[in-house]
């Protein structure tokens, strides 16, 4: 029986997060290949190589992105050798190849392994077209389904939620009509994420619900776990803290058994945000901590400012003015490293809300006017208005 959820009034910061853990769970791996030194790209990374964990993350991605289960014993056949450089991150290779053959040679499951490779090499609108190549030339309601379910992953990574909901809506009917189970628990598994991001909460939890039940019967253990921490993050939302505290936990198990440190990383975070709104700090703070010792190990900058930005808000609601804004500044200067002009101006507003909540509303508007600056200059008008509300808000305030 699925779980009935209450209508959500969650603090926008939680709407973020479940976006965020989405993201990380589903896409964390695009754009990742580009930074991978050109021999991690080919060979095997160490268990303790950052590069390792960067490698993972594309792997998991590239679970996601869909090929056709064709395989052919063609000899003549380009398919087998596009496959191997595939399997090795080779995906500029793989497209220039593909765009070096004959058109005879272009079948669907060849136009799929294209759009996959031109993904992860940030080429969305080429990938498009690559897709609905593979559809027109589809021989299979497989590779149909696979070049739909494709499709609108690619909507759901430019956060179109709408049409990705559509597409994979198509190839969920199909692989239903097929039997595929295992494709059919990853449409159900996106729909879930989906869903909730359109507005509709139920479904989208009867969504994730399903997909568990079909992990759990073909023992997709990466689906469960999955599965498992999505669930989690809808209780948490729903503020059922002892049952979203069940499912973060077995996901969190099933992560390590799975050897998977993005997923662990990710579950350590959501499991520090229940003891945080539970108030239990201690378990929220070694969470959180935990979370940023496996990205610190793996290198990965933005996702260890994120952990600090996380960390200084459990500062902030523990009343340690001083730890909250250590932390945050720690964040701002990963941003401003790595030349992140609206991670910069977004941790610049955390710290304005830092000392908002501790009455410090002069250096509140100091921050904000340095995060609409930033936001200026990154062309982000919407957010400029935004920090304008809040900045003249605290001026009255002030005034008053």
């Amino acid at each position: 029986m699925s779980p009935v959820f209450k209508t959500m009034k969650s603090r926008p910061y939680k709407k973020a997060l479940l976006l965020l853990l989405f993201s990380v769970l589903v896409l964390w791996g695009i754009g990742q290949w580009v930074t991978l030194s050109s021999s991690a790209r080919q060979t095997e990374a160490k268990e303790t190589d950052p590069d390792a964990l960067k490698k993972a993350k594309i792997e998991d991605s590239k679970r996601q992105f869909r090929l056709s289960e064709r395989r052919s014993d063609d000899r003549a056949s380009p398919l087998p050798s596009l496959l191997t450089l595939y399997d090795e991150n080779q995906f500029q290779a793989v497209s220039d190849q593909i765009v070096g053959l004959s058109e005879q040679k272009k079948n669907a499951a060849v136009h799929l392994l294209h759009g996959n490779a031109l993904v992860f090499l940030g080429k969305h609108e080429e990938a498009v077209a690559a897709y609905q190549q593979a559809f027109r030339q589809a021989e299979s309601p497989q590779e149909q389904a696979a070049a739909m379910s494709n499709f609108g992953l690619l909507f759901t990574i430019k956060g179109v939620w709408k049409e990705g909901i559509h597409w994979i809506e198509r190839a969920l009917t199909i692989d239903r009509q097929t039997g595929n189970r295992r494709a059919e628990g990853a449409d159900l598994a996106l729909l879930g994420t989906l869903y909730y991001q359109a507005g509709d909460t139920a479904k989208g939890s009867e969504a994730h619900i399903e997909a568990l039940k079909i992990a759990e019967s073909i023992s997709d253990r990466r689906l469960m776990a999955r599965q498992l921490a999505s669930i989690g993050n809808l209780h948490y939302l729903d503020h059922s803290y002892d049952t979203a505290l069940d499912y973060q936990q077995k996901a969190l198990k099933l992560y390590r058994e799975l050897e998977n440190p993005i997923g662990e990383a990710v579950s350590l975070t959501s499991l520090s945000f229940i003891h945080k709104d539970r108030k239990d700090f201690t378990k929220a703070l070694a969470y959180q901590s935990d979370a940023l010792a496996i990205h610190e190990k793996g290198k990965d900058l933005s996702a260890q400012a994120n952990d600090l930005i996380n960390l200084a808000l459990i500062h902030q609601d523990q009343g340690e003015l001083e730890k909250a804004i250590g932390s945050a500044e720690k964040a701002l200067k990963i941003r401003e490293g790595m030349g992140d002009t609206t991670g910069m101006a977004n941790v610049e507003g955390t710290i304005g809300t830092i000392h908002q909540s501790f009455g410090n509303l002069p250096q509140a508007i100091q921050h904000l006017e340095k995060s609409k600056e930033l936001f200026q200059k990154g062309g982000a008008s919407q957010q400029i208005h935004i920090v304008d509300q809040r900045i003249q808000t605290l001026r009255d305030q002030m005034h008053n």
